[in-house]
């Protein structure tokens, strides 16, 4: 699930600081399969201020909480942070921190998360091979979760 405010600030953020690799994300946004979900109302952000710390994060928390997603992956710490400005929101969205939903979600193994840690956008190919040590029905799950 993506909402066009989530892929409007994916493109600046690429331009401003990644301006070579913003052809590869248009790319990624037309070769993968992902539902729109809208995003929330002025009047809808305003009345759920407070839901989050941090203002600007309101809208993307709405529209995964309208969109009723099973897990939302975030290293936002805004989303991520277990206290008090997180507690409302928790109990909307079950918020993971990437590495962790690989682990816990996709069934990675320490090895295989390891080798990936410190991977660069240049270290990724166009298409991804097979996950070795994981299983066909993580690997399936994939797709059906982390949009």
């Amino acid at each position: 699930m993506l909402s066009p405010l989530v892929i409007k600030q994916a493109r600046r953020n690429l331009q401003k600081r990644f301006p070579e690799y913003v052809d590869r994300f248009e790319v990624f946004i037309q070769s993968v399969d992902y539902e729109i979900v809208g995003d929330p109302t002025q009047d809808e952000v305003e009345a759920n201020k407070n839901i989050i710390r941090d203002l600007s994060d309101v809208p993307v928390a709405l529209s995964a909480i309208s969109a009723k997603v099973e897990y939302m992956v975030s290293e936002d710490k805004d989303f991520t942070a277990r206290d008090e400005t997180t507690a409302e929101l928790r109990r909307h969205l079950n918020i993971m921190l990437s590495g962790t939903f690989l682990r816990e979600v996709m069934k990675w193994t320490s090895e295989r998360l390891e080798s990936i840690r410190h991977r660069k956008w240049n270290d990724i190919s166009k298409k991804e091979e097979p996950v070795q040590g994981q299983s066909s029905e993580a690997q399936e799950n994939l797709g059906k979760k982390s949009k």
